[in-house]
């Protein structure tokens, strides 16, 4: 009788365990795809709050930035949100500046209710005559909150603006 109940206990605790739906990869995919492109969309708009849906809103929020030129780290929601949507975005997206972003060569690791995603993108703006194009990685941490993926680490390396050393010699020279 104790083995039988034993057993039975197995049984319930296998079947309950094993009966979880299984990860669409591809679904999954393309639903973190459509809210990186709606975050990147949303902030050229200057559409805060779609961009602020698109984001986990609580104190580990992170953003760390990196270029040739500087580096940006806000932790936490508010400062998140202050950066993206701050004074210093002003000269970024004027009026009369075109934008168009391009997000490639995507690598993700998805779990249920997480996703690391690494990817390339490119940014063009133009004005008038000036273009200028800035090329980075996109490193991304997303949580599935309410059944909804939402943005909660980003960090941008911009990869524009370093000389690309084809033989190691001429660090030296």
């Amino acid at each position: 009788m104790r083995y039988t109940i034993l057993i039975l206990l197995a049984i319930i605790i296998v079947a309950f365990t094993g009966c979880g739906q299984p990860l669409d990869y591809e679904k999954e995919k393309a639903a973190i795809i459509e809210v990186m492109e709606k975050e990147t969309q949303t902030y050229i708009d200057r559409d805060f709050e779609g961009m602020y849906s698109t984001h986990v809103q609580d104190s580990t929020n992170i953003r760390l930035t990196a270029g040739a030129d500087n580096y940006v780290f806000a932790e936490g929601w508010e400062e998140v949100s202050k950066h993206m949507t701050g004074d210093e975005t002003e000269d970024d997206l004027g009026i009369e500046l075109h934008i168009t972003v391009e997000k490639t060569n995507y690598r993700m690791k998805i779990y249920p209710n997480s996703a690391f995603v690494v990817c390339d993108q490119k940014w063009i703006s133009s004005f008038d005559d000036d273009e200028i194009e800035i090329n980075s990685i996109q490193v991304r941490l997303l949580e599935k909150i309410d059944g909804e993926w939402k943005i909660s680490f980003v960090s941008f390396v911009g990869t524009s603006g370093y000389k690309n050393f084809e033989d190691v010699e001429e660090l030296f020279d």
